[in-house]
C-alpha cells in the first residue's frame, strides 16, 4: 500500500468517478500498487512519463477537469510559485477502483 495526497477538488472527482489519473513532478508508485482515498482503494494501472502540456491537452478528462483551462487553473493552485510550465515532465498516474470481490 502507497501512499498519494490528494486535494478535496481531487478526492471529489475520484470518488465521484471523474478522475482516474493524477500526474505529479515523483513517481509514487508502479503499476499494481494499490493506495486508499476516503477508505476507498485504488489499484495504479500504469505510471509514465509525460511532458505537462500533454497531459492538459489530452488527458484533462482522466483528471477530473472539464477542458484544458482547468485543468491548468488547477494546477497553479497546486503549484503556486512554479505554476503551469508546459515543458515540465511529470509522472502521469493512472488508476482504477478496485471493487469488493464477493465471497
Amino acid at each position: 500500500m502507497i501512499s498519494i495526497p490528494f486535494n478535496e477538488w481531487s478526492k471529489e472527482r475520484i470518488k465521484a468517478g471523474q478522475k482516474c489519473a493524477t500526474s505529479r513532478y515523483k513517481r509514487y508508485g508502479k503499476p499494481g500498487d494499490t493506495f486508499m482515498v476516503d477508505g476507498e482503494t485504488y489499484e495504479l494501472t500504469h505510471v509514465v512519463k509525460r511532458r505537462l502540456e500533454i497531459v492538459a491537452y489530452y488527458y484533462f478528462e482522466e483528471e477530473g477537469a472539464k477542458n484544458p483551462q482547468e485543468f491548468i487553473q488547477i494546477w497553479e493552485e497546486i503549484h503556486p510559485k512554479r505554476g503551469f510550465i508546459p515543458d515540465d515532465i511529470v509522472w502521469y498516474h493512472a488508476f482504477r477502483k478496485v471493487e469488493e470481490q464477493d465471497d
